[in-house]
């Protein structure tokens, strides 16, 4: 994937070469509908219109628009942005389920420090007026954690809603 950048826009500085590109990448996302040809000549046309209204947005690149390689170049990098894009469609669902997983080890490992933690003012004050208030009998929370004490809470709320 990375030899394409290293094998095209040669005759640039590399700070040149990765303007261009992060340009070139904005040209792709912005215009989703358009063939590979017609964003290269979008792009042309563009900078152009912005070199005819003496405001150019890279000096650079008004000696490469009518070359044939710099041409080449982008219709290369515009296949290279079409491949991966491709590629990240393939992975999505792959990428959705590792995010799952993710999440589901994030909340186990929150579960964890909660059961190893006293609970809370704040949570001992809520569950002491949730029980009055619903005239349930409290629990003894001498030993219990902020998880025990956020799971009662939860299942007072659950069963009164």
């Amino acid at each position: 994937m990375q030899y394409i950048k290293s094998s095209i826009f040669l005759y640039l500085t590399p700070r040149q070469k990765t303007q261009l590109l992060g340009t070139l990448k904005s040209y792709f996302k912005k215009f989703p509908n358009l063939s590979i040809i017609e964003l290269c000549d979008k792009f042309l046309e563009d900078e152009n219109y912005y070199l005819e209204i003496n405001n150019p947005h890279f000096e650079f690149v008004k000696e490469y628009l009518d070359n044939d390689e710099f041409y080449r170049d982008m219709k290369k990098y515009f296949s290279f942005c079409e491949l991966e894009k491709k590629q990240k469609e393939q992975m999505k669902d792959l990428i959705e389920a590792q995010k799952q997983k993710e999440k589901l080890i994030r909340k186990k490992a929150q579960d964890y420090k909660m059961s190893k933690l006293k609970p809370t003012k704040k949570q001992l004050n809520y569950y002491e007026k949730l029980t009055k208030s619903y005239n349930i009998e409290m629990k003894d929370i001498q030993n219990a954690s902020r998880l025990d004490l956020r799971n009662w809470i939860t299942d007072i709320i659950n069963e009164h809603n």
